[in-house]
């Protein structure tokens, strides 16, 4: 009969490596996720405006000119009436608002405002804060 050794064999060891490296990398991987960011559709802040009124989000779509209102939409498909959502682009100077072009996607980070303050009544308008180009 052949005495059984104590030590670890050399597959062991490798199979203890591998594992202890697949580990490593799954850690890796999941901890440099980016983070996860909850964006709003124009569609959904405009028939949820009570929801969002007042507070800081961050709406993704596709910026247009709507007569000579600057607003952010979901689709650029202009055959069947699409919500637009009002932008106010008044706190960036000329310069940082060049990037806006036309039918692009964009996130805005920004408060969702009455046009006039305190006044149900009136249209809300988004304050942007922010722009990120998609």
């Amino acid at each position: 009969m052949a005495s059984k050794s104590k030590k670890f064999e050399t597959r062991t060891i490798l199979v203890i490596i591998l594992v202890l490296l697949i580990a490593v990398a799954a850690y890796m991987v999941i901890s440099n996720l980016p983070e996860s960011r909850d964006f709003k559709s124009p569609d959904e802040v405009s028939r949820n405006i009570a929801d969002y009124l007042n507070k800081t989000i961050l709406v993704k779509g596709f910026y247009d000119i709507d007569g000579n209102e600057d607003v952010v939409v979901s689709t650029m498909d202009t055959t069947e009436g699409r919500i637009t959502l009002s932008l106010d682009l008044s706190g960036f100077e000329n310069n940082e608002t060049d990037v806006l072009e036309t039918g692009n996607k964009y996130i805005f980070t920004g408060t969702l405002v009455y046009e006039i303050e305190n006044n149900p009544i009136s249209p809300v308008i988004f304050v942007v804060e922010k722009i990120e180009i998609v």
